[in-house]
């Protein structure tokens, strides 16, 4: 669906002036002062912005944060209902999902305790950052359904926002992961490893020393923080750098 001309001119003097009041944030909470503001303005009450890093496997939480009422906001933390909570699940593979379409959604055990917050109608948006990080936003209000143009329009503006955050968010544990720097060697060493060979097989592929590969293999996993060269390898398939 393509958007009016002078629909699309007004989307581009939105996206214009977001970008720059994002810029000037110095601080996440300013950041998320304007989120709320451009939520009021897509006619919502509330928001909340999640992450997840794709490593360690093991350790991959959803942490919320956002203009959600706090009880609920502790409640879906504690409970980890980030891994079960189905609109992030379908968001993954659809990019937004608005609540009201998918009735199993609705039904389920996760926003049936959600409407006890007013948390009734509203979308949920996914999108995968640069480093592999899935970023969520979801935002809400307690009545009047969303329509066809309203859907399009929130998928546009949810991106620009999701993608403004990533730019702009930065703080100690930062929501996005530290970037992995391979050299191109490095990068080739990897994707033999991760097809299965072993030192002596890539020394004789690559024309180099046994010990030289295992130079790089060492400091490719000081780079990952991993304790082996498997792991090393699905890190960095989980990572998008192989």
């Amino acid at each position: 669906m393509v958007m009016p001309m002078r629909q699309n001119a007004d989307f581009m003097t939105w996206w214009f002036d977001v970008n720059s009041r994002f810029a000037n944030c110095s601080r996440p909470e300013e950041l998320f002062r304007q989120i709320e503001h451009e939520v009021h303005l897509m006619g919502f009450d509330c928001f909340a912005y999640g992450y997840r890093r794709p490593v360690p496997f093991n350790q991959a939480e959803t942490h919320i944060v956002g203009t959600y009422p706090g009880e609920w906001l502790e409640r879906y933390n504690d409970k980890g209902y980030g891994a079960i909570d189905l609109s992030v699940i379908k968001a993954r593979s659809q990019g937004l999902v608005i609540w009201e379409e998918h009735g199993e959604l609705l039904g389920s055990e996760l926003f049936r305790e959600a409407r006890e917050w007013n948390l009734n109608i509203g979308a949920t948006f996914v999108a995968r950052g640069r480093d592999q990080t899935l970023h969520m936003l979801g935002i809400s209000r307690a009545e009047d359904s969303v329509g066809a143009d309203e859907a399009l329009l929130l998928k546009l503006k949810l991106r620009c926002i999701t993608e403004l955050l990533e730019d702009n968010l930065s703080c100690p544990d930062n929501l996005v992961q530290a970037e992995v720097l391979l050299s191109g060697r490095e990068v080739e060493i990897l994707r033999w490893i991760a097809d299965g060979k072993c030192s002596r097989s890539i020394s004789e592929i690559l024309s180099l020393s046994e010990h030289t590969i295992n130079y790089h293999v060492k400091s490719i996993q000081r780079k990952f923080g991993s304790s082996n060269r498997v792991l090393t390898a699905a890190y960095a398939a989980a990572l998008g750098v192989i």
